[in-house]
């Protein structure tokens, strides 16, 4: 197989050249089936050492398979069975919480989404007064009459496979009559095409319609890496006004970040980073 070297750079500006050579790779394997390194190493100009660890980082994605000097496309890669992440420690998923809560008026609405990582702010909830919130999974419920002193309202709808979630057509018609002005939603980690990941295609529809009612729409992400995965269950970036990390993210997905109009708003060295595109409205 010959194919001619190419020149790697950044033609929207906002891409390194690291990502684009991996997304080149990518896409060359998934249109050949299989190459070697050393065709790799040759068409992009760069050494069998750089080619290797690219290879390495594309296997992780689930996106290829090495084997004896060369790399296989990956079959069924959209139906494979991803296995639960494990949960974000106390000391990591906090922080990103007081961030998502920082932003957060009193006497307003605020959506919980599904997932562990979102029904972990009612505690912070607890502090801001006048507050209305409404849950999404039927694990937040005792946890929400415990702690909040305001209106809890629980959607309607199915019970997901994850035997908590409430999803399906009556629960995104609920969502049409609530007036949510916050929705705090929760994603597995960004891609490289500016779309948040999530663990499902009902969750995805949730999103969708959650972040369309919502004013401002904070997703709490967990991983901080770039992924070249592209699935079924994902959501634009330009959907959210906030995106939480609970470290600040790698230098590919600031710039995927940045291209998507979001800037750095808040956060701690090492810890939890804040990225906002929110404008609040003048007022009158």
């Amino acid at each position: 197989m010959t194919i001619a070297p190419v020149a790697i750079g950044s033609p929207n500006g906002n891409r390194s050249a690291v990502l684009q050579r991996r997304l080149k790779i990518a896409e060359w394997i998934r249109r050949h089936g299989q190459m070697r390194v050393d065709e790799l190493s040759e068409a992009l100009a760069v050494s069998a050492v750089t080619i290797r660890a690219d290879l390495n980082y594309l296997e992780e994605q689930g996106l290829l398979v090495r084997s004896f000097g060369k790399a296989i496309a990956a079959k069924g890669t959209q139906q494979r069975e991803r296995p639960p992440m494990a949960p974000l420690a106390k000391s990591q998923a906090l922080p990103m919480l007081r961030l998502a809560s920082s932003v957060i008026e009193a006497d307003q609405t605020v959506l919980v989404g599904h997932g562990e990582l979102p029904a972990q702010i009612i505690p912070l909830l607890a502090e801001i007064p006048g507050l209305s919130v409404v849950l999404a999974s039927l694990d937040a419920v005792p946890l929400a009459r415990m702690l909040l002193d305001g209106r809890v309202h629980v959607l309607g709808g199915e019970i997901g496979a994850d035997a908590a979630s409430l999803e399906g057509s009556l629960a995104l018609r609920g969502l049409e009559f609530i007036p949510v002005t916050h929705f705090v939603m929760q994603a597995e980690m960004l891609s490289s095409d500016g779309n948040l990941l999530l663990r499902s295609k009902p969750a995805e529809r949730f999103c969708t319609a959650a972040s369309r009612r919502a004013a401002r729409r904070i997703a709490l992400v967990e991983r901080t890496t770039l992924s070249l995965e592209r699935r079924p269950s994902e959501i634009p970036l330009s959907l959210l006004t906030d995106a939480i990390f609970p470290t600040p993210p790698s230098a590919s997905a600031r710039e995927v970040l940045a291209g998507g109009g979001f800037r750095l708003a808040g956060g701690e060295p090492g810890s939890a980073a804040h990225f906002s595109r929110f404008q609040p409205e003048p007022q009158p």
